[in-house]
């Protein structure tokens, strides 16, 4: 046997060794299948059953429903199924379970998923309402929730949180949507869930939103005016305060739709412009300022300069 044949063989060999290698770690469950994702549970969507749903996985052949009174409860074995998607009937409406979910195949079964709650509303209870919205700065004195009515709901109780895992506390109860949340710092995101109430009690919590009301924009000053000719040397810039600013922003040009340029940020309602020329008129523009940002320009008024001061004249000569 030649040595380019007998380095074939061995290469054969050894791509079976590896094929059978890896079918034992398969058999031997090396290759068990991972958790599956996006596992959610129905909580009151329904009055005769909790519905779960999960990802498909990977090299799995099946899938194991584990229920428990708890999260932290006795798990047993509820049912093993094929689909990605499985209805508990045995509930009793009004109950509250605890479902988790893992995925098999012949080398056997991987972890499971995080453990979720669900349950099946009473007779007469709305379901849970779904397609909740809130502002996005829509609005800068408010956010506004709006959702879907939901059949046989007679009121909405509103529950805000400053996280998206809570703590959530009521914060109103409304007749109908919409709602809008008054009670807002501009700029700050707040979290909220709604639930449909009737007679028969209220259904569990939506899923989360979150909102928030936009900063309100400073205005522009008003009343800038600007001295003609009555300060010698210099022009003297004033305007009227504006609330919530924190300093302004002085821009000149030399006419009313020139290119005006950025002199000067003062804390205070006026600016002294002594960079002039006797004779000039020069335009000028404010902005007011804090750490959110800056309003838009000001009106432009007009100003000049004033004649310097004349040198007095010397003093007599003596007399002799």
């Amino acid at each position: 046997m030649s040595h380019r044949r007998v380095q074939r063989f061995f290469w054969g060999l050894a791509v079976v060794a590896l094929a059978f290698l890896g079918g034992c770690q398969y058999l031997l469950g090396g290759l068990a299948p991972a958790p599956p994702a996006e596992f959610t549970v129905t909580d009151g969507t329904f009055p005769d059953r909790v519905r779960l749903t999960w990802s498909p996985v990977a090299q799995a052949g099946s899938y194991e429903v584990w229920r428990g009174p708890s999260a932290t409860g006795e798990f047993t074995l509820l049912a093993k199924t094929a689909y990605t998607a499985y209805d508990d009937t045995s509930v009793v409406p009004g109950t509250t379970y605890w479902y988790k979910v893992r995925a098999c195949n012949r080398a056997g079964c991987g972890e499971f998923t995080p453990a979720k709650r669900g349950s099946a509303r009473l007779p007469g209870v709305p379901a849970a309402p779904t397609g909740l919205s809130a502002s996005q700065g829509e609005f800068t004195d408010r956010v506004r929730l709006t959702w879907p009515a939901v059949p046989e709901a007679t009121a909405y109780e509103i529950y805000r949180a400053l996280a998206e895992a809570g703590p959530y506390a009521l914060l109103a109860s409304v007749n109908a949507p919409p709602y809008d949340d008054t009670q807002v710092e501009p700029g700050k995101v707040y979290w909220y869930k709604v639930r449909a109430c009737s007679s028969a009690g209220c259904s569990a919590l939506s899923a989360p939103v979150s909102g928030h009301a936009a900063l309100a924009a400073l205005p522009a000053p008003r009343n800038v005016q600007a001295s003609d000719g009555t300060e010698p040397g210099k022009i003297v810039v004033t305007w009227q305060a504006v609330s919530g600013a924190t300093h302004y922003l002085v821009y000149r040009a030399l006419s009313e739709d020139g290119d005006y340029g950025h002199i000067a940020t003062v804390s205070t309602t006026s600016y002294e412009d002594t960079n002039v020329q006797a004779g000039t008129t020069y335009w000028y523009r404010v902005r007011a300022c804090n750490a959110q940002g800056c309003s838009g320009l000001s009106d432009p008024d007009s100003g000049t300069p004033g004649a310097g001061e004349e040198e007095p004249p010397p003093p007599p000569a003596p007399a002799d």
